[in-house]
């Protein structure tokens, strides 16, 4: 089943943000918390709750959004209907985040991405955000990354790391294996951060 609806948003705000939300198992009253203080009628929201929270937590979710008379109104929130298993660290936070940013890329028009998780809270008005990003050239990006990796090349770069949630549908954690692999030669690695907008956000 789909949750993806025509949005009828307007693009009358000077900057749109797409929102990926993540939560899991236990997450849907910080989620619901977050976005009534996160909804602006001219963003966009999509929320993620990963497999290993309980099917009736989801079609909560789910209600939530559909009964919420704004966002019903406007199309502009909407909630994966076929749900990742994800693994904190792991590759499949990346494939499910880059994933998100596919599906709202097909669906609505948009300046900038922001990945939140349900126990993130906005430091920061959506109002003033907008107002913010409105004088920001929209070809600039806050990916911050260097190919300076110190001691993650030892700890990050040559450690062989197993993500269960790529062959499993039971959540745990990932581990490594005894063996570790040579730095590639056909491509660099870069190290990075998993969000840029936190000091925009209270993790509560």
């Amino acid at each position: 089943m789909s949750f993806f609806n025509t949005t009828n948003a307007t693009n009358s705000y000077p900057v749109t943000f797409a929102y990926l939300i993540s939560a899991s198992k236990g997450d849907s009253g910080k989620l619901k918390r977050l976005m009534k203080a996160l909804y602006h009628p001219g963003n966009y929201y999509l929320i993620h709750l990963d497999y290993g929270a309980p099917e009736a937590e989801h079609r909560d979710v789910v209600e939530y959004v559909a009964k919420d008379p704004v966002f019903g109104q406007l199309g502009n929130v909407w909630v994966v209907g076929k749900r990742n298993l994800v693994t904190y660290r792991g590759p499949t936070m990346i494939s499910t985040t880059l994933h998100a940013m596919a599906m709202l890329l097909r669906t609505c028009q948009w300046d900038w991405f922001i990945n939140l998780s349900a126990s993130d809270y906005p430091l920061v008005t959506q109002d003033d955000m907008i107002q913010a990003f409105s004088h920001v050239p929209r070809h600039i990006n806050f990916i911050h990354h260097s190919s300076q990796l110190g001691w993650k090349l030892y700890k990050r770069g040559k450690p062989i790391i197993i993500d269960p949630g790529l062959y499993s549908l039971k959540k745990s954690h990932i581990w490594m294996a005894t063996k570790q692999r040579s730095i590639p030669t056909s491509f660099k690695l870069y190290t990075g951060v998993f969000s840029s907008f936190k000091p925009l956000t209270l993790f509560l």
